[in-house]
């Protein structure tokens, strides 16, 4: 069986893909099935090279050449399945499963809409967000199923850690606005709570986003903030387990996904909110947040408890399993 997973021009951070874990998943328990990655000509820690097919650089500067590269891609490589997330437009005739781990903004463009009434088969994530979803009115084709995300089997051998005093950031990062006010929301918190709680940012931030960087080093508190260079899957998991939290500046990406990661590792996953809340601002309540789960440890304990009751605690391999299921129905 070949299967090609495809990751869409605009998410240049593919690691932070709940599909790449997917991908990572499957190749490593089903090695006869060939499976590529189509995706930015960007170097992954869990999908090895040889795995990897890049995207026309082409498409990422000329937007309107997109479907049509893709399409000559997808042309010579005959998949018998693509699997996908929002973002990428296919024709009918090829055989796709989309993968669904965040909400539709209701200006949602007319491409994803066509993709989704494409689609011979869909997966969400969870109950709600296909909820979401259905109260929004989007046409869903006949065959829709709810599958926890799958994590990569470098996670499946993490061990429970006593958490040290640092938070990563995780996911894909939306912009530099959302990076200057996590530094915001920070120096809220370190001028009212002195601590030595670290934040820790992926080599990824430097390399997408050198203006921030610049700005950094003349940050107040720039001490405890490291660009933290890891360089294999392994590490990058065992640097997340250890965590004191997560932290995510996009809920509107893949916070399933994130949330699923977050619960397995048992530590609380933290979000920069979207807006205004109460007469608050984002960064007042990320900083609100950053202290209370800093000074009560109880509260840090039932965030991962609620956490866990929206995957149930399910076991990766049965989560695979049931998509592995989905999509031999295919």
């Amino acid at each position: 069986m070949r299967i090609i997973f495809l990751i869409p021009w605009h998410r240049r951070q593919y690691d932070q893909s709940g599909l790449t874990h997917l991908m990572a998943k499957w190749i490593a328990t089903r090695p006869a099935d060939k499976c590529l990655l189509l995706a930015s000509p960007i170097s992954s820690k869990l999908i090895p090279a040889s795995f990897i097919r890049p995207l026309s650089r082409m498409g990422f500067y000329f937007p309107f050449l997109r479907s049509f590269l893709i399409r000559q891609q997808l042309s010579s490589l005959r998949p018998d399945l693509v699997i996908t997330e929002l973002g990428s437009r296919l024709t009918p005739k090829i055989n796709q499963l989309i993968w669904i781990s965040q909400p539709l903004l209701p200006t949602a463009s007319t491409q994803a809409l066509q993709q989704i009434s494409a689609a011979k088969k869909i997966i969400f994530t969870s109950v709600l967000l296909l909820d979401q979803y259905k109260k929004q009115q989007y046409l869903l084709p006949g065959n829709v199923s709810i599958v926890p995300p799958v994590l990569a089997p470098v996670y499946e051998v993490q061990s429970l850690r006593t958490p040290s005093l640092y938070i990563k950031i995780v996911g894909q990062i939306p912009g530099e606005v959302a990076l200057i006010n996590l530094l915001k929301a920070y120096s809220l918190f370190k001028r009212r709570q002195q601590s030595e709680l670290q934040l820790i940012f992926s080599q990824e931030v430097a390399t997408l986003f050198p203006a921030f960087i610049s700005k950094l080093n003349s940050y107040k508190y720039k001490s405890t903030v490291e660009i933290n260079p890891v360089y294999t899957a392994e590490q990058d998991a065992y640097q997340e387990a250890g965590a004191y939290a997560l932290l995510t500046l996009d809920t509107m990406d893949q916070l399933d996904f994130h949330y699923r990661k977050a619960s397995h590792l048992q530590i609380p996953l933290l979000a920069l909110p979207g807006k205004e809340v109460g007469g608050r601002t984002p960064v007042e309540q990320l900083a609100e947040q950053l202290m209370r789960i800093y000074k009560d440890e109880s509260y840090r304990k039932q965030l991962v408890v609620t956490q866990q009751s929206l995957f149930l605690l399910i076991d990766n391999q049965i989560a695979f399993n049931q998509f592995l299921e989905v999509a031999e129905c295919c």
